[in-house]
């Protein structure tokens, strides 16, 4: 189901080589139903599907208004897909959205992006149905497959993921043209239009994005324009930013890793297969690590310890939630912009790279145990929960951090309208409080001001 989740593909495969067959039980894999037509397996797809769509009419979802408007292009093949894996995925999809597949594209998204009025002309209406479209109350891509043999992490198209990308792209780079323009109120519905869409597939995007500046919300930008605003759309932008769609709710996203990673352990007596669809999904640097462990495991022992380290890290969520951003990222061994994931691994460091993240007893260093391996073990384990899950999470912090500095400055701008100068503490901007403390710490400079905190920085001169 997850993209983020096709990080730990090469760890399942690399483990891969047998075993007893998964057992249906609570203790294995949580829920014993729906089953698969074989009747031994549980249908993870059916059980995630019914977990994150909202029961509502295909026209309620405003996907199904992108995939109207852009139509193939919304599923174009990424380097590792194959073409024909495009034609499946699109007439699933538009049948999942009540979609006739031969409906001819509206829109399209060219590139380059230039900052010249034919650019601006040729995405426009397109780019102005997406707003409508993520302003909608619902707005989620379908689960899809071919049939009962898909794994759920194959069962989302992730090409449809980097189309979104490319929709921020082109929202954040036409709100810059207009800013250039003057034109502050179109400009803050692009900025306000690629916050939401984030909002909407943040799971799924996760190793979508190429780095930590992220162009889904330029914070920098905004403000370097906010002399120009007028006080009402200053007012009005404060009102778009609590508005904006909540996150899914972590509990539930944990719960997601959990069924896929069960659902891969079910499907291990066929493990050339496994390699097969991972190796067209899987980023060149990981490829590598396919062929570094190769251990039969007892995958009733590994579903025990998985749903061991699901709960235990259900409970770091829980404790983590009510601290402090410096807190969270401590206690969830959460990476700061711009650190490495890890250091490269391969055949001669893998035993002194195990070796050092088990001496550091950092969280969730539970070992998996199968009686022959407690490194690779620990090597799933670590990866597969606590970097997963920590990564979904830490993305939403730092990209929850710009939301709320983005309104810190848009109030700060009220107050430097009111009394011509910034003031020396926050407390007088008069916010409502925030459903989460970002830890933000403020000071005045000069003529302008800084305001930063674990993962972003604002500086106003």
């Amino acid at each position: 189901m997850l993209l983020v989740i096709l990080g730990l593909a090469a760890f399942v495969y690399m483990i891969v080589s047998g075993g007893a067959p998964l057992t249906v039980s609570q203790e294995t894999t949580v829920i014993v139903e729906p089953l698969k037509s074989n009747g031994q397996t549980v249908d993870f797809h059916q059980a995630i599907q019914a977990m994150i769509e909202p029961d509502v009419p295909a026209d309620e979802n405003g996907f199904r208004a992108v995939v109207l408007g852009y139509g193939r292009e919304t599923f174009v093949a990424g380097e590792r897909h194959q073409a024909n894996e495009e034609d499946w995925q699109y007439a699933e999809m538009c049948k999942a959205l009540a979609i006739d597949p031969e409906t001819p594209a509206t829109f399209s998204l060219p590139r380059p992006m230039q900052n010249d009025q034919q650019w601006l002309a040729e995405v426009g209406e397109g780019l102005d149905a997406v707003q409508v479209a993520a302003s909608k109350p619902h707005y989620f891509v379908p689960m899809i497959r071919q049939s009962e043999k898909d794994f759920v992490v194959m069962s989302q198209p992730s090409a449809v993921y980097g189309f979104h990308e490319r929709l921020s792209e082109a929202l954040r780079h036409r709100a810059n043209t207009r800013f250039q323009s003057n034109e502050v109120g179109e400009a803050w519905k692009d900025v306000l239009t690629s916050l939401r869409l984030f909002r909407h597939v943040t799971i799924n995007q996760v190793l979508e994005r190429k780095d930590e500046e992220s162009p889904l919300a330029p914070v920098a930008e905004v403000v370097a324009t906010l002399s120009e605003w007028t006080p009402a759309q200053l007012e009005q932008a404060m009102r778009d930013l609590e508005t904006l769609p909540d996150w899914q709710d972590r509990q539930t996203t944990l719960t997601m890793i959990q069924f896929v990673l069960l659902d891969l352990l079910s499907a291990t007596n066929d493990p050339v297969d496994l390699q097969v669809r991972f190796q067209k999904m899987l980023p060149e640097e990981m490829l590598g690590m396919l062929p570094v462990i190769a251990i039969a495991f007892d995958w009733n022992l590994v579903a025990k310890e998985l749903n061991n380290e699901i709960k235990t890290y259900s409970t770091l969520l829980e404790e983590a939630a009510g601290k402090s951003l410096d807190e969270q990222f401590d206690q969830l061994s959460l990476r700061l912009p711009g650190e490495t994931l890890s250091e490269p691994v391969n055949e001669e460091n893998l035993e002194e790279f195990l070796r050092n993240h088990i001496e550091a007893e950092k969280s969730l260093d539970v070992l998996f145990t199968s009686g022959r391996s407690k490194l690779s073990g620990t090597m799933v384990g670590r990866y597969v929960v606590t970097w997963l899950a920590g990564e979904i999470y830490r993305q939403q912090l730092i990209e929850e951090s710009r939301c709320q500095a983005l309104r810190w400055a848009l109030a700060l701008e009220r107050y430097h309208r009111e009394h011509q100068t910034y003031p020396d503490t926050l407390e007088p901007l008069g916010l409502q409080p925030m459903p989460q403390d970002m830890g933000f710490h403020y000071e005045k400079v000069d003529t302008g001001y800084r305001l930063q905190n674990k993962v972003f920085r604002l500086d106003k001169e």
